[in-house]
């Protein structure tokens, strides 16, 4: 068809190359993807022994109390500590009313006078300022272990939007780690979160993606990289058939 005689040393040669040169190739696209699965399975192996031996580490270190003391109120310079009680001075004053005939009065009384007593006072009792009760601070869980780790990411659970995730609770949690990608560790991660459910994940955007990735802190790119949107939209396609 080409016009090469294939009883020709040189044709045989160059088709051996070739032949050579393809065998390599799907080699090397074989190798490739052994060795990324083998990679993935290796850093969820990892992720979950950092896990434990943060748990152990943990386990082992004594527990240590932070008490938080609120700040007194401050008083103002020039003012007492104590308020002393002020007594007001009330001045009486008699207060004379015009005379007043009395019609009909067989005693022959002309006149009748009506004291009247009014007090004011002379200077007011000043307001005393109630205490202020101050209400202790609970600084954010700091350190490395998993507990520490699943309270910071509890705490950023508002940051996502879950009016287009969806709501779900412990009762209707899935298996998330039959998404590949998912370790038990970073289960737990997502539980903290609030995420519990294939469907939930299925709603991911790509703003839900990176706010996750940002707060459970994955590797980035990873949750698009294993596509766990698509694994989780089969998952929960097939789980409600």
């Amino acid at each position: 068809m080409f016009g090469l005689d294939p009883l020709s040393r040189p044709v045989a040669i160059i088709e051996i190359v070739l032949l050579l040169f393809l065998a390599a190739f799907v080699g090397w696209v074989i190798a490739r993807l052994i060795m990324n699965a083998r990679i993935k399975a290796l850093q969820g192996e990892i992720a979950d022994k950092e896990a434990s031996l943060a748990e152990c580490r943990r386990a082992k270190s004594p527990s240590v109390t932070t008490t938080v003391t609120a700040p007194a109120p401050s008083i103002p310079a020039g003012e007492a500590q104590s308020p002393l009680p002020v007594t007001a001075k009330v001045v009486s004053q008699t207060i004379m009313l015009p005379s007043q005939k009395v019609i009909g009065d067989p005693s022959g009384a002309r006149s009748t006078e009506i004291p009247a007593t009014k007090t004011t006072p002379e200077t007011a009792k000043p307001a005393v300022p109630e205490p202020i009760s101050a209400t202790p601070v609970t600084p954010p869980p700091t350190g490395n272990s998993e507990s520490a780790i699943l309270a910071r990411i509890a705490l950023r659970a508002s940051e996502l939007n879950f009016d287009r995730i969806g709501h779900a609770n412990p009762q209707e949690a899935d298996d998330l780690k039959a998404i590949n990608g998912v370790g038990p560790f970073l289960e737990r991660k997502l539980h903290s979160l609030g995420i519990y459910t294939f469907r939930q994940i299925a709603n991911f955007t790509k703003e839900d993606i990176r706010k996750v990735n940002e707060i459970i802190e994955f590797f980035p790119g990873r949750i698009e990289g294993d596509d766990w949107v698509g694994q989780a939209k089969a998952f929960f396609e097939f789980k409600t058939r």
